[in-house]
């Protein structure tokens, strides 16, 4: 099984559900990009533990399957081996994808 949200949309609103609060609304109508993409994050990961529950009760001992999770996030290489350039990357991914 594999199950890929993203939450883009609800940063910059150029996707579904077309939320923001960039650039004064002019890709969205509402929205509050500092919290909305937390909020889905938070329900995205409830409805990944229940799907997880609901297999591991139901499924599991008679398929013998497994469950991940993938996020859409984006990737970063450092521009060179530099510590700087090291650690802009570190926190660079950190912030796309260590909150979760």
């Amino acid at each position: 099984m594999s199950h890929t949200i993203s939450i883009q949309g609800y940063d910059v609103g150029l996707q579904a559900p077309g939320r923001c609060s960039i650039i004064l609304h002019l890709f969205c109508r509402a929205g509050n990009s500092a919290t909305e993409p937390y909020i889905i994050a938070h329900n995205v990961l409830l409805s990944h533990a229940t799907v997880v529950d609901i297999y591991m009760k139901n499924y599991k001992s008679k398929q013998k399957g497994s469950i991940g999770i993938s996020l859409d996030v984006m990737w970063y290489e450092p521009a060179s081996n530099s510590t700087t350039d090291v650690e802009a990357t570190n926190r660079a991914q950190d912030f796309q994808l260590g909150w979760y």
